[in-house]
């Protein structure tokens, strides 16, 4: 008996000591004490693309005003150079470095530990595996949802059209999130996608766009960034509804484009140096919705049936912070007691 117990207590010392080890050999990063933060911006594309790098630079002026801090961005920056420039940026004592894209991601796990000082952070990445790397990433099934939601309910020949720049994990995951959406309000509504392998070919996007609308695609929208210009321009010719992408677009054609989803590049950005700021970014993967305020639409401006215009709202509020797939399974549940 006496055996028994001092066996236990060996054992429970053990384990209480292994935790103790565990938990000390946990790396985190160590914040620098340091009155102005320098924080740099690479965008894959150009800053002036009236969507997702646009409203990147946006959310960090705004975060330059609010905390004096110092800010550099760099446009245009192929994978091919991107280790290059982030070593670089690195190397100039930048505390904070963000990647605007999920494809950066891969190389901040590449170069982080050759710069402990500095925290890597990738918009739209699912990387964390350094104690200076996290990303920043948006719900992009709950985006999905609510666009499918919008266009189902504004066809007429049931053919609903996307245009994406390129595949990507964010992209199929707004894709699923788009068709529940679609199916959730029209059960007859198609998705047609197409891939045109570019961000920053407006051609291509025009190209894209008036084959789907040839085919009978009624509602449009895309995921394309410049080159989505192109699609909204070929819905304006053609007449029919255009779903704007990422930031407001109505502008590009006020009486095409019906409403906009909203993915809120500039918030997501600003809440990431809001972060570094604060001394509390992890490294971890943030993940943000339509209760975060990151996710939304814009208004019609009259382009849409008050009616059906308000089924939408109500829809929106409905979707709560859960993840897409669970709120379907809610939706087969509410079904079965109904």
């Amino acid at each position: 008996m006496h055996f028994k117990k001092l066996f236990l207590c060996l054992l429970i010392c053990t384990v209480a000591t292994f935790n103790f080890s565990c938990s000390n050999n946990k790396q985190t990063y160590k914040f620098l004490n340091k009155k102005n933060v320098r924080v740099a911006l690479v965008l894959s594309g150009p800053v002036s693309d009236s969507s997702w790098n646009e409203a990147a630079y946006n959310g960090l002026r705004r975060y330059r005003n609010d905390y004096q801090a110092e800010i550099a961005v760099v446009e245009k920056v192929s994978l091919a150079d991107a280790k290059k420039v982030f070593s670089e940026l690195a190397s100039r004592k930048y505390d904070l470095v963000i990647g605007h894209g999920y494809e950066y991601g891969f190389i901040f796990t590449m170069i982080a530990k050759e710069y402990p000082e500095t925290f890597f952070c990738c918009i739209g990445g699912e990387v964390y595996s350094e104690p200076n790397v996290c990303s920043f990433k948006f719900k992009d099934e709950q985006y999905g949802y609510l666009i499918g939601i919008v266009a189902g309910l504004n066809t007429s020949t049931n053919k609903v059209g996307i245009v994406v720049g390129k595949k990507m994990p964010s992209v199929e995951r707004t894709i699923v999130g788009m068709r529940k959406g679609l199916k959730s309000v029209n059960p007859k509504a198609d998705l047609v996608v197409s891939y045109i392998n570019t961000w920053s070919d407006i051609v291509k996007g025009r190209e894209a766009g008036v084959a789907q609308i040839n085919a009978g695609v009624d509602v449009i929208t895309h995921l394309a960034d410049v080159s989505g210009i192109g699609v909204i321009k070929a819905a304006e010719e053609s007449d029919i509804s255009a779903i704007g992408s990422i930031t407001d677009q109505h502008d590009l054609a006020p009486s095409t484009v019906i409403t906009s989803g909203i993915e809120d590049a500039s918030q997501l950005l600003y809440l990431a140096c809001e972060h570094y700021s604060e001394k509390t970014l992890e490294a971890k993967v943030y993940s943000f919705g339509l209760k975060d305020q990151v996710i939304d639409l814009t208004p019609s401006y009259g382009n849409i049936d008050p009616t059906i215009e308000t089924r939408i709202n109500r829809l929106r509020d409905q979707l709560t912070d859960q993840e897409v797939v669970q709120e379907e399974r809610l939706e087969t549940v509410r079904k079965k007691h109904r």
